[in-house]
C-alpha cells in the first residue's frame, strides 16, 4: 500500500485525513479494518445519472465522490471490498465535490487497485496506525519465511502476498569428493554450512511473529537441515524454536536458489498444507488456553472483567484478542482496549491477534472476543473481578 498523505486531526473538524493508495489484496484486509462506518471517503466513479428532460441514463466521466460509509461487504479469497455509503456535502457545505452528484444519494463502490482514496477518520486511533505502517511497510506483513538450499548454498527469505524478499545469502565452497579424506572434509564443510544456515535464520526471522516456516531443497538438503536445526536449538536452548517445531514445513523443489520457493508454492500437492500450517501457531496458542481451560490449572481466562483484572494485577503473559473486538464499533470500548494492550505490552506481555476470518478466531469470539495465558495460576480470578469497586477496573 502506497501512502499518498496523511495529515493527522488538522483538517475538516479535527478528522484525520488520509490519502492511500491499495496495491494488492493484503492491502484491502488493512482497508476494511481501517474504514469504519461512519468514516467519510473521497473517490473516484463513473457515475450513472438520469437526465430530468429524457429520463435516460447516462454516464459522466470519472466523477470525485464525497460519501458517508453506511455499511460494507468484504470477501477476501475473491478479493472483493464494498462500500455503501450517502453522499455528503464537500467544504463548501452545498454540494457534492462533483457538482454532478446530488447531496444525499445513496451510492455503492468497490475498492479497485492503484486508485487512490481519502480517508477522512474521527477516530485513528493506535490499531489503525498500525496496521497503516504494517501494510506500507511489506516486511511487518510476513508471517510466512522460507528456507531454499542446496549443496553449500541457502537463501533465508520473508514472504509477503506480492513478493519474496531475501533477508540473507548463505554460500560455502564445497570440496569435491575424490578421496575417504575428501568425504571427510565434505562433511565436516557442510556441517558448518547447516550452522551457518540455522545461525542466520536465528538472525533474520522473528519466532514471535512469524507463522510457518517453509524449507524447501532438491534431494534431501531439507529435511537434513530441519533435523540440524532442532539439533542446535537443543544445544543452544534455544526454546523459542524448540516449541515451534510445528510451524516447520519440508518441500521438495528443483533447485536451492529463489525459483525453488515459487515452484512450492505453486505445486497443487503442498497447498492444503500450507494453507492449514499457515496459521498453527495461532491454533497452538489457542490448544494450549483450551488445555489449562479444561485442566483449571487457574493459569488461563476469558472474559472482559476477568482480563482487566488479570492485567490489574501484571499477570498476563499472553493475551488473545479477536480483530473485531479491537474494531469495535463502540470508540470509547475501542480505545480502552488499545489501553489495555499497550499496558500488557509495557509488563513484557505478548498480544496476539486472532482474525476473524479464521477458525480459532470464531471460537474466541464465541467467548467473548478476550481470553488470557497467565504468568502465573490467580484462582477465582473471576470472583476478584466481579468483587473489585467499578472505580479500581478500567472495564471496556
Amino acid at each position: 500500500m502506497k501512502v499518498v498523505s496523511i495529515d493527522k486531526g488538522k483538517s475538516e473538524r479535527g478528522r484525520t485525513v488520509l490519502t492511500i493508495v491499495p496495491e494488492d489484496k493484503e492491502d484491502l484486509f488493512a482497508m476494511y479494518q481501517i474504514i469504519d462506518i461512519g468514516d467519510v471517503v473521497i473517490f473516484k466513479k463513473l457515475y450513472t445519472n438520469k437526465s430530468e428532460d429524457t429520463n435516460k441514463k447516462t454516464v459522466t466521466d470519472l466523477a470525485r465522490i464525497k460519501l458517508k460509509i453506511l455499511n460494507r461487504e468484504f470477501d477476501i479469497k475473491d478479493e472483493y471490498l464494498r462500500y455503501k455509503g450517502i453522499s455528503c456535502p464537500d467544504e463548501s457545505g452545498t454540494e457534492n465535490i462533483d457538482s454532478e452528484v446530488p447531496i444525499g444519494k445513496y451510492i455503492s463502490f468497490s475498492i479497485v487497485y492503484n486508485h487512490p482514496i481519502t480517508i477522512y477518520k474521527s477516530h485513528f486511533n493506535k490499531y489503525a496506525e498500525q496496521l497503516l505502517a504494517e501494510a506500507c511497510e511489506p516486511e511487518s506483513q510476513a508471517d510466512t519465511a522460507a528456507v531454499v538450499l542446496q549443496e553449500g548454498i541457502s537463501h533465508i527469505c520473508l514472504l509477503t502476498a506480492s513478493s519474496t524478499i531475501l533477508k540473507q545469502k548463505v554460500e560455502f565452497s564445497m570440496p569435491k569428493k575424490k578421496n575417504a579424506k575428501d568425504v571427510e572434509k565434505f562433511e565436516a564443510k557442510m556441517e558448518k554450512f547447516y550452522r551457518a544456515t540455522y545461525d542466520a535464520i536465528v538472525k533474520q526471522l522473528d519466532f514471535d511473529q512469524i507463522r510457518m516456516v517453509i524449507i524447501c531443497s532438491p534431494g534431501f538438503y531439507a529435511k537434513t537441515l530441519l533435523t540440524n536445526i532442532m539439533k542446535y536449538a537443543s544445544q543452544d536452548q534455544n526454546d523459542l524454536i524448540l516449541k515451534n517445531e510445528a510451524i516447520f514445513v519440508v518441500a521438495h523443489c528443483s533447485t536451492g536458489y529463489l525459483q525453488g520457493i515459487s515452484e512450492v508454492l505453486k505445486n497443487p500437492e503442498y497447498a492444503s498444507l500450507l494453507e492449514d500450517t499457515k496459521f498453527v501457531k495461532e491454533a497452538l496458542i489457542f490448544d494450549d488456553f483450551l488445555e489449562h481451560i479444561e485442566t483449571e490449572d487457574d493459569k488461563a481466562w476469558y472474559g472482559k472483567t476477568e482480563i482487566y483484572k488479570a492485567a490489574e494485577m501484571e499477570a498476563i503473559d499472553t493475551l488473545l484478542i479477536t480483530s473485531n473486538t479491537l474494531r469495535s464499533d463502540d470508540i470509547a470500548e475501542r480505545e480502552k482496549n488499545m489501553d489495555l494492550i499497550e499496558q500488557i505490552k509495557a509488563q513484557n506481555g505478548k498480544v496476539i491477534v486472532f482474525s476473524n476470518f479464521r477458525d480459532s478466531g470464531v471460537e474466541l469470539q464465541h467467548i467473548g472476543g478476550f481470553a488470557c495465558l497467565l504468568k502465573y495460576p490467580v484462582p477465582d480470578l473471576d470472583d476478584l473481578a466481579n468483587d473489585a469497586p467499578p472505580d479500581t477496573l478500567i472495564t471496556a
